[in-house]
């Protein structure tokens, strides 16, 4: 099995797992052979890639971290908030009624999926796919990565109460909501920022925090999340350029998380970056802008190159991530299915990047129709 971005499916192609809506409805069924217009039908529905059958990979079994269910609703849930939020409307203390509650189901069905595997490594199976092609689906990308990455690693501690993980489920998943005030063609803007566009943008803490600060249901470190989630270690960050201790732990990990995921992902003024890329920008970074013990903690847990992620070598070859090496998961082992001359593989071979050290993963995501 494989993971390809919706929109580079092809008619005829297999499902290798079934599609549900937020109401845990089967969409699309297992093994069901895709059509043009389920394709543009599932694409409008905001289902950004399909596992897809692939005789090749069968060996390959993709667990998502998340059910299917719990994922639509999570989109769901986001997409509702996105659309009626803008930067026309004024929100007060009524503008979430409803929305504390939904939100709070939601995040209580992640942490139970996510609870399921707690000892697996961190791997979100949507990651690098394809660039956003909206708004809505930047902002509802970002904000279930960024998710996930936080309520895991804090379910891997195992020091964590429910109420706990919580909050930082809900402030990670909220951290940016305080966006969607913001004037789009500033968001969608791909030249450099004046100085004043970019106080425009730092708003963006402080209004996610004033929304969710007294709704009922969302913890009050969920918002001080949203509100501190660009503060930095030596005080170079925003709103209020608060300095280590200053900072709540949890904003702390959620800013490391979102810079990570930030990186990793194509912006309108820049191109995405490798992610072992991302990660050294981390370590760069750390005990200046990040906690080191956080970014250790990322590094020893999380799978930047997920199972089923389709990369490119450095040798031009080309294939999928078949295996994890947990003594090193920044280099896994790769599946090569196409040549560097671009020839289909009948009978793939697999490349051990943790022993194959001069050969190095260039770029993430299907370049080619398969």
């Amino acid at each position: 099995m494989r993971i390809i971005p919706t929109i580079l499916c092809q008619p005829g192609y297999r499902l290798g797992k079934t599609i549900f809506n937020d109401e845990g409805q089967v969409l699309v069924g297992y093994r069901v052979e895709l059509t043009s217009s389920m394709l543009k039908k599932l694409s409008q529905l905001g289902i950004d890639y399909l596992y897809i059958e692939d005789p090749r990979t069968d060996d390959i079994h993709i667990e998502d971290p998340i059910q299917e269910e719990t994922r639509m609703q999570l989109r769901n849930s986001l997409g509702k908030v996105f659309e009626k939020f803008s930067p026309t409307v004024k929100f007060g203390n009524d503008s979430f009624v409803s929305y504390g509650k939904l939100f709070l189901e939601t995040m209580s069905r992640v942490i139970e999926d996510l609870q399921y595997r707690k000892k697996d490594a961190v791997m979100l199976t949507t990651l690098n796919m394809m660039p956003a092609s909206n708004m809505e689906q930047h902002f509802c990308q970002n904000a279930m990565n960024v998710c996930m990455y936080a309520t895991k690693l804090a379910i891997m501690q195992g020091t964590y109460t429910n109420d706990d993980l919580m909050s930082i489920g809900l402030g990670a998943l909220l951290h940016d909501v305080g966006s969607v005030q913001l004037p789009l063609q500033l968001l969608q803007k791909k030249a450099g920022l004046t100085p004043n566009e970019y106080m425009e943008i730092q708003k963006h803490a402080l209004y996610g925090f004033q929304m969710l600060k007294d709704e009922v249901g969302i913890p009050l470190l969920s918002a001080q999340c949203a509100l501190q989630h660009h503060e930095r270690l030596d005080g170079s960050g925003y709103p209020f350029n608060l300095k280590g201790n200053q900072i709540h732990p949890y904003a702390r990990l959620i800013g490391i998380l979102d810079s990570y995921d930030a990186m990793v992902h194509t912006r309108n003024y820049r191109k995405a970056i490798p992610p072992h890329h991302a990660l050294e920008i981390l370590y760069a970074n750390a005990g200046k802008l990040y906690d080191i013990e956080m970014v250790k903690l990322f590094r020893n847990n999380v799978a930047i190159y997920p199972l089923g992620l389709s990369v490119s070598l450095s040798t031009g070859e080309s294939g999928i991530v078949s295996r994890l090496n947990s003594h090193s998961m920044q280099r896994p082992v790769v599946r090569v299915l196409r040549t560097a001359s671009g020839i289909e593989l009948k009978d793939p071979y697999e490349v051990d990047l943790s022993r194959t050290l001069n050969v190095m993963i260039e770029e993430v995501g299907e370049q080619l129709v398969v």
